[in-house]
């Protein structure tokens, strides 16, 4: 079982580009289950299904990366307005803040995706998915480390030097040469000093990537 899903999504539901996902910690068995966004109806009677009615769940925002707000000029007041910088928020529902350090980081569900959860008997907590990257890198012995977080069609990258965020950053190229290259970019740009690399899998473990990270001297830390 990986030691990341277990100690971060025990009880929760994953809201990613790509849809819903479920998961929950069942004795050492981690189940989960995923939707589409099609599917909002199927979600609202399976969830009950899936999950106790008592249960508090985590919801897990993974479907944008958040704007990392520095503390010094960070106004709560402010959510929409930053928001509207960088993402369309015509369909808004709710916009939330995690604190990272040196940092606020502000994210936001859609409507659909707030009256969808609305519908569910469970009293829930939020937190970006970034969020949770950030708190294992700085559990990490390591002065320097990336948290790299793979998916079928993007790739999620933290980076973190002594306990303070230096990226958040979402990329489209999947192959593991372009994983690879962003890797290497981010290394040379933060003047990363033997940082540490861990690599956790939302779908299939890649062997290739394993591989080449190994051969570029990135020995990842699978998670």
């Amino acid at each position: 079982m990986s030691p990341f899903t277990e100690q971060y999504y025990e009880k929760s539901i994953r809201i990613a580009p790509d849809g819903f996902s479920f998961f929950k910690l069942n004795g050492k068995k981690m189940e989960s289950v995923s939707f589409s966004y099609t599917d909002n109806t199927l979600i609202t009677n399976e969830a009950p299904r899936f999950f106790n009615p008592s249960d508090e769940i985590t919801v897990i925002a993974a479907r944008h990366i958040p704007m990392l707000i520095p503390d010094e000029i960070y106004d709560p007041n402010r959510n929409m307005e930053y928001l509207t910088l960088q993402f369309d928020t015509s369909h808004l529902g709710e916009s939330y803040t995690d604190k990272n350090g040196l940092y606020q980081s502000v994210y936001f569900l859609t409507k659909n995706e707030k009256d969808t959860l609305g519908r569910l008997p469970f009293r829930f907590k939020m937190v970006a998915e970034t969020t949770l990257f950030y708190h294992f890198l700085c559990q990490q012995e390591a002065s320097d480390s990336l948290f790299v977080g793979r998916n079928r069609d993007f790739t999620d990258v933290v980076a973190v030097h002594k306990g303070e965020i230096l990226l958040a950053n979402r990329f489209q190229l999947v192959e593991p040469a372009d994983t690879l290259y962003y890797m290497y970019n981010i290394v040379t740009q933060f003047h990363l000093q033997n940082p540490a690399l861990y690599l956790h899998f939302f779908a299939e473990e890649e062997k290739k990537l394993i591989s080449l990270l190994k051969t570029h001297k990135l020995d990842p830390n699978i998670v």
